[in-house]
């Protein structure tokens, strides 16, 4: 079973690139547990609830990828993007180790540009400025903890076509074949 995981802050595109690789490779997608966690809640997680959201939404992919019938699952987003907030939130830095060791387990990963317009979704984002936060944090990550550590990322942008395109292209680049 092969992983694509999606980095981006808020409002970048991850969910609709999610959905059309799932459709392109194809694919199974693992939604954002903590979508669901603020819808059911009702209000965003508290710094001490994060660690329990890293631990669902790895289980979640793990869910997912076994019972998949295609050979692909698409995490969206990523283990790390709660490490990411968590960080980004709380300056809690704990979680990012264990999510950068399983950032090891993606065959891919994907990095969401903040190039498309911001759009609210009440409850749900906080606003262009924290994208663009959460944004230069994932850089940051990028360039002193997961490229040192032989973790490969591709950066995509512009249109969800181009962003497909790109992602499709580094996949096959990196002998994952031409999905059907």
């Amino acid at each position: 079973m092969r992983r694509i995981g999606l980095l981006g802050g808020e409002c970048s595109g991850k969910t609709t690139l999610a959905e059309r690789l799932g459709t392109a490779m194809p694919g199974c997608v693992v939604p954002e547990h903590l979508r669901d966690f603020v819808s059911t809640m009702g209000r965003p997680p508290h710094a001490d609830e994060q660690a329990g959201i890293l631990v669902e939404q790895r289980a979640a992919e793990d869910r997912v990828a076994e019972t998949c019938a295609d050979d692909t699952v698409v995490a969206d987003p990523a283990v790390l993007m709660t490490a990411v907030y968590s960080l980004a939130y709380f300056g809690d830095d704990s979680l990012l180790d264990q999510a950068i060791a399983h950032a090891r387990t993606y065959s891919l990963l994907i990095w969401c540009d903040i190039d498309l317009p911001w759009v609210p979704e009440p409850g749900q984002r906080d606003g262009p400025e924290h994208r663009a936060r959460v944004h230069s944090l994932i850089g940051d990550l990028v360039r002193e903890r997961l490229q040192p550590a032989g973790i490969d990322v591709v950066r995509v942008s512009g249109p969800t076509d181009a962003r497909v395109a790109a992602t499709l292209r580094a996949w096959r680049h990196r002998g994952f074949g031409t999905p059907t």
